[in-house]
């Protein structure tokens, strides 16, 4: 370890400058490879699984992902069961009932379906039955749904929908917790420190670690199974365990200056003993997490090995 922490100070540059390929050639190679990642969460054996099985046996093509159309009429008077509403919604029903993936939709106009209807009569939903399990959904199929029950609104009527395979359509957001974390460790850091420098340290090497870590998680994605959620999960365990580790590094190395060491020997030291123990703890957190490997279930596979 202090051999190395000569190396990195004697090198700063070059340290910085290999960092920094490592980033971009990560990155620059995810982009080119583009994600796979898996939404199948499939665990064989559960009751669940085996009801899905006997359900789609029975009733073949009713034993897919179930989502729901939600409608409400605005303005006074406003109701479902009006005529110029009901002829709106039963037609976009219809042609959702048409489409290749969807396999049954349940009315509140139909006689089953009377109970979909809110006590006020100003709400209504339908059931919509797709032919696979959400995670066997093309995103296109049901953006298709999305889309023909959206065209069904107007300026009195208002259209919503929910279900997991919907969800499939929606568009990720900013990683505002991540965002909201970040500077708020700022923040901390900068008090404790009292010094841009110090404080921006430890949250630099972290986001150029979490950024090279993400866009591994993106080719590892091309060679084995990986959970969607796999990427936000190593985002939050690399930006803790990073600013944390980096904190401690850097803590001893001001604490080195401040006994007058030189800043080479300072970080030296601060390598040579704080390092360890850092290197020891991430190697704990890593033995950690491959301990899901044990539970043989595939999506988690990924899981296990992309935050490290």
């Amino acid at each position: 370890m202090a051999a190395l922490a000569r190396w990195c100070v004697r090198h700063r540059l070059l340290a910085v400058l290999l960092w920094l390929l490592a980033l971009g050639g990560a990155t620059t190679a995810a982009a080119v490879a583009g994600s796979a990642y898996s939404n199948d969460y499939e665990v064989p054996g559960t009751e669940s699984g085996r009801a899905t099985q006997l359900l789609d046996r029975g009733f073949h093509g009713l034993g897919g992902d179930s989502d729901t159309v939600v409608w409400h009429t605005a303005g006074p008077g406003g109701s479902v069961r009006a005529a110029d509403v009901e002829r709106t919604m039963t037609g976009a029903l219809g042609k959702i009932a048409d489409l290749p993936a969807v396999a049954s939709v349940t009315s509140p106009y139909d006689s089953q379906g009377a109970s979909q209807v809110s006590r006020d009569g100003r709400t209504a939903y339908a059931t919509v039955t797709f032919r696979e399990q959400a995670d066997d959904i093309d995103r296109a199929d049901a953006q298709r749904v999305v889309d023909t029950a959206k065209a069904a609104e107007s300026d009195g009527l208002e259209v919503e929908l929910g279900g997991t395979a919907i969800g499939l359509t929606e568009s990720k957001s900013a990683q505002v917790a991540e965002i909201v974390g970040i500077a708020v460790a700022a923040v901390v850091l900068f008090l404790a420190f009292g010094s841009l420098a110090a404080s921006a340290l430890p949250i630099a090497t972290a986001l150029v670690s979490v950024g090279t870590a993400c866009a591994g998680i993106v080719l590892l994605g091309q060679v084995m199974t990986v959970a969607d959620f796999a990427p936000m999960l190593g985002t939050l365990i690399g930006l803790g365990v990073g600013i944390d580790y980096a904190l401690f590094i850097v803590t001893r190395h001001r604490k080195g200056l401040k006994r007058g060491l030189p800043v080479a020997e300072a970080a030296e030291r601060a390598v040579a003993t704080t390092g360890r123990a850092v290197v020891f703890a991430g190697a704990t957190v890593c033995i950690a997490l491959l301990g899901m490997l044990i539970l043989r279930l595939s999506f988690l596979n990924g899981v296990a090995i992309a935050p490290r």
